[in-house]
């Protein structure tokens, strides 16, 4: 098999079993097409706007900082 026909055959195979991943690859010189045991990835879900705030421990603040401006002294 030509590197062309494996391409070819892996599109075939892809677009028969969408749920499988088809790749062509050269195997001891000889083209081959080959199913990877992968699933392609799912559409993303929900509707992320922005990460959540740090918790304190996340924050570069040393723990002097972290308390004298929570005391308001900063």
């Amino acid at each position: 098999m030509t590197h062309e026909q494996a391409i070819a055959e892996a599109k075939r195979r892809q677009a028969a079993d969408p749920n499988a991943t088809w790749i062509a690859t050269e195997r001891g010189g000889e083209w081959v097409v080959a199913r990877i045991g992968v699933q392609p990835p799912a559409a993303p879900t929900g509707t992320a706007i922005k990460p959540p705030p740090p918790t304190p421990h996340e924050t570069p603040q040393s723990e002097l900082q972290r308390v004298v401006t929570q005391f308001g002294a900063g």
